[in-house]
């Protein structure tokens, strides 16, 4: 009736494995899961909790006494945003921004980077958050003493992708939009803008788009203004846990890679990443690991099975899956060595940018979001062949490509980076000063505050 898996390496134990394989089939049965998507969104998510419970406790880091010590409202306040004063903005500066401040996932995140880089340069927002009950972590509360509900600027930049945008509205009120400007910030990770997403264009007064990439796309289907801002990367803290606190070798080459099922698991694709490092080091390489760090796993079991499948028999692989706060996610990218990602397709790349940050080599597919700031001095960037994208990888596949990596090319890379001396340090101390250069907190304030001023002196211009 369900499948059985039997992972090594102690990652899960049977009863966990049963359960998740439960929770698969039970998804796999039209009828079953048409009156699963009846339940309310939080019924669905403790029922999936309840059923994955077991399997998340083997999948977990574990606590040493720097977790306990370690708060993020601890370090939140440690680091406070403090407006810079170097820059005067006139009376009608300001913006209203809407979004997931609390969401832990992609376009939360983004929301908090280009808000804390406003908030930086001293720019007026006013932060509403989005209350929509969506299946991901609500526990980011990094931004919570800036949140309000009035909207007193007449530019308005909303952080909802057009197939949510619609609910969004009723939820904050379109009342709150009336005479003003809307820019949405939307993301996308293919070359084709869903046809369900159009009619969105015309709620919107101009779209703002992190890469090339995604304003390629949007090009395609609007001749309305388009604002390309990359992410902005600051300096933030991490929370400080050493490779001890997250069980990881200390003396071994620790190749890191990150996902959320959320997100697509055949367009993140680890399994090639995987596989890569299966080819580059056979067994007995022990000076090398691999840490597979994931977050909601167990609202999808199924793909969830494959990834422990894929990692059972090498214990150098360790997988790790449970959402954790920013500054830990900060901390596993500083003790790592290098990061890996042979995705199919990003819209920007937000955990290679990070990484890169911080000095750390990356291997990534040549393609998509991330070329914007990876090149062949910072990075080691994979070669691809684009393929179409099968139906049920991800959504609106049809007439779609992406990019399939070449995981022996990835191999080599992987290799260098171990073997060959001098590399991993040259790639990541370029890859820093890149990052450091095109993507930091300053460049993209100001580039965001020169569009922001622009609308307001159309705004207020009277022939």
């Amino acid at each position: 009736m369900y499948p059985e898996a039997a992972v090594s390496n102690g990652s899960i134990s049977e009863r966990g494995t049963t359960l998740l394989g439960l929770a698969a089939w039970v998804r796999r049965q039209g009828w079953l899961r048409k009156a699963y998507r009846l339940f309310p969104q939080a019924m669905r998510n403790r029922l999936s909790l309840m059923l994955a419970a077991p399997a998340r406790k083997r999948v977990r880091f574990p606590r040493t006494p720097a977790w306990d010590r370690i708060h993020s409202r601890d370090i939140a306040q440690s680091t406070n945003i403090r407006p810079s004063p170097s820059r005067a903005f006139g009376g009608n500066a300001g913006v209203n921004i809407f979004a997931y401040f609390r969401g832990q996932f992609g376009l939360g995140e983004s929301a908090r980077l280009y808000t804390r880089a406003l908030i930086d340069a001293g720019y007026p927002v006013a932060l509403i958050d989005i209350g929509l009950q969506l299946p991901h972590g609500f526990d980011d509360d990094s931004l919570d003493r800036y949140l309000g509900s009035e909207t007193p600027h007449s530019i308005h930049l909303l952080f909802v992708n057009p197939d949510y945008l619609e609910d969004s509205l009723r939820k904050i009120g379109k009342a709150k939009l009336v005479g003003g400007y809307v820019i949405a910030c939307w993301f996308w990770e293919l070359e084709i803008i869903p046809p369900d997403w159009l009619p969105a264009l015309d709620i919107v007064d101009e779209i703002m788009v992190s890469s090339s990439f995604v304003e390629a796309a949007f090009r395609r289907v609007t001749d309305k203004p388009i604002l390309r801002v990359p992410l902005p990367l600051g300096d933030g803290q991490d929370s400080g846990l050493t490779r001890t606190d997250l069980g990881l070798r200390p003396d071994a080459f620790i190749f890191l890679v990150t996902f959320d099922f959320n997100s697509w698991l055949d367009r993140k694709n680890p399994f090639a990443a995987i596989e890569a490092f299966i080819r580059a080091f056979p067994p007995g390489r022990d000076d090398v690991q691999l840490l597979v760090k994931s977050s909601n796993g167990y609202r999808h079991p199924e793909p969830f099975l494959r990834l422990l499948k894929a990692t059972g028999n090498d214990s150098r692989i360790m997988v790790r899956d449970e959402v954790i706060d920013r500054h830990h996610v900060q901390a596993i990218q500083r003790c790592a060595d290098a990061y890996v990602s042979l995705h199919r397709a990003e819209g920007f790349g937000l955990g290679l940018a990070e990484s890169m940050r911080l000095g750390k080599p990356v291997v990534a597919t040549a393609w998509s979001g991330n070329v914007d700031f990876m090149n062949e001095r910072n990075s080691l960037l994979v070669d691809f062949e684009l393929v179409p994208v099968e139906h049920g990888q991800y959504s609106h596949t049809q007439g779609q490509r992406w990019a399939e990596a070449d995981v022996e090319q990835a191999a080599t890379c992987m290799r260098r980076l171990v073997d060959e001396a001098g590399l991993a340090q040259r790639i990541g101390d370029q890859a820093q000063m890149d990052i450091h250069e095109k993507l930091s907190s300053q460049t993209v304030a100001d580039c965001l505050i020169d569009r922001l001023t622009l609308i307001h002196s159309e705004l207020s211009y009277t022939p």
